[in-house]
């Protein structure tokens, strides 16, 4: 079979993007660092990469995904696709455009939208509807009304040379075939195309239009997109998944988004487990040391007692410094790629202290993996979810399955934890019973 390769700027998109692959019988490796690539998951249909350029300048991302998709191709990679986050944060123009100069393309079509996620693309604007359940409880709430709109078009200019145009909506419902000739005509005055989508019927007839198209095409967009590129294609049987395990439930809640603030705390009320909140202000004061043993401590202490361990930043609480990237009135809000989820951070929000702070929590984990039982591990936010993988020496995840729509399930390969389920999520997907779904999942108790 022809291999595919998936890049992503963060560990938690590869994830949920890879996962789309596997639920139609590809065997699926997330690769946690691109230096391993080549190096794991040599037997895998699809190769999940996480490039870690989220944080990065734009020349710095353009770069290291260059390098990635140029030695991919080297590689005899046949298909790549370009995962972009489903808010625009991070480089997604000089990431495609990295691309497209590694892979020589023609053409490249841009499919943002994550219907299922409630991510929505019209008249080219990224468009998030707000969870009227989840709203509700998210108190207080950023009002972002009248801040700049996200028109996804104008946002890919900014980073890229090529000329960048817009497919609308009406478009898109002509049908593949249609749509395909209308791609064909716009390529002669456009070498990247943003194509309109708000259901999943629009996805499948864009991934079926992509068929029809000849030469090099390069395919950007968001899990939800993924999910459709498999149609056409022959499917494999998904390997079997690893033996259950014993012990507690270990969730490590890095991202501060108040999505994730809701879904902690409808599954603490459930399970009669309250966070163990981890100090990040002794973080960034230089006391890790001290402040990761005492997390440590005070989980163990908590073991025989409950089915589940929740370890939670301090900040996720304070509404006051939270981010949500979502309006307050009752329409869908268009958003600035700049308006969503921010890092975990306890006061300047600088990459330093992101970094400082995820480090902390992978060192929270590895010590609990080696003192007590764990039966799964549930991370929510980015950059926790790299550093604990790096803190328990995993060098990938096969995937196996998806809870919820961009809510993946895996199995860690190599390091401590081999073996170990794990589900990631990024801090602003999901219900707000999400968590309550994933630990029924996990404990057996539901089948979903």
């Amino acid at each position: 079979m022809t291999k595919i390769a998936i890049i992503a700027d963060d560990l938690t998109g590869a994830n949920d993007t890879g996962v789309q692959f596997c639920q139609h019988g590809f065997r699926t490796m997330v690769i946690i660092d691109a230096d391993n690539v080549g190096q794991v998951g040599r037997d895998k249909d699809v190769w999940a990469i996480n490039a870690d350029t989220r944080h990065l300048t734009a020349e710095e991302a353009y770069r290291r995904v260059y390098d990635l998709a140029l030695k991919l191709k080297q590689a005899s990679i046949r298909r790549i696709y370009k995962k972009i986050d489903s808010t625009l944060r991070g480089h997604p123009g000089a990431e495609l455009e990295a691309v497209m100069d590694a892979w020589q393309a023609e053409l490249a079509l841009v499919v943002p939208a994550f219907p299922s996620n409630r991510r929505f693309v019209q008249d080219g604007y990224l468009i998030i509807e707000e969870n009227p359940e989840a709203k509700a409880k998210i108190k207080p709430v950023v009002d972002i009304t009248g801040s700049a709109q996200c028109h996804v078009p104008r946002v890919l200019r900014q980073e890229m040379g090529r000329r960048v145009g817009q497919v609308n909506l009406a478009t898109v419902r002509r049908g593949a075939s249609e749509l395909a000739a209308a791609l064909t005509a716009a390529k002669e005055e456009n070498e990247v195309l943003v194509l309109d989508a708000v259901t999943e019927d629009d996805l499948q007839i864009i991934a079926r239009a992509v068929g029809y198209l000849p030469g090099e095409v390069v395919l950007a967009g968001a899990a939800g997109m993924a999910a459709h590129l498999t149609l056409a294609w022959n499917l494999k049987t998904i390997l079997g998944p690893y033996p259950a395990r014993e012990g507690n439930v270990l969730l490590i809640a890095g991202s501060r988004n108040p999505v994730t603030a809701v879904q902690v705390r409808e599954v603490a009320d459930f399970s009669g487990c309250w966070p163990l909140e981890v100090d990040t202000g002794a973080i960034l004061r230089g006391q890790e040391d001290v402040e990761i043993e005492r997390a440590v401590n005070a989980a163990v202490n908590r073991e025989a007692i409950q089915d589940l361990l929740i370890i939670a930043v301090d900040s996720l609480f304070r509404q006051s410094h939270l981010d949500s990237g979502q309006g307050t009135g009752n329409q869908s809000t268009a958003i600035h790629p700049n308006g969503a989820e921010q890092p975990a951070t306890g006061n300047s929000g600088k990459d330093f202290d992101s970094k400082a702070i995820a480090t902390a929590l992978g060192a929270i984990a590895s010590h609990l993996l080696a003192t007590i039982k764990v039966r799964g591990l549930v991370i929510t936010g980015g950059d926790t979810a790299v550093h604990v993988c790096r803190a328990l020496g995993a060098r990938g995840i096969n995937l196996a399955t998806e809870i919820l729509p961009g809510i993946p399930l895996g199995y860690l390969e190599g390091g401590q934890a081999r073996g170990l389920p794990i589900v990631t999520k990024a801090g602003g997907f999901g219900p707000p019973d999400a968590f309550i779904k994933v630990f029924k999942y996990l404990i057996r108790e539901a089948n979903l």
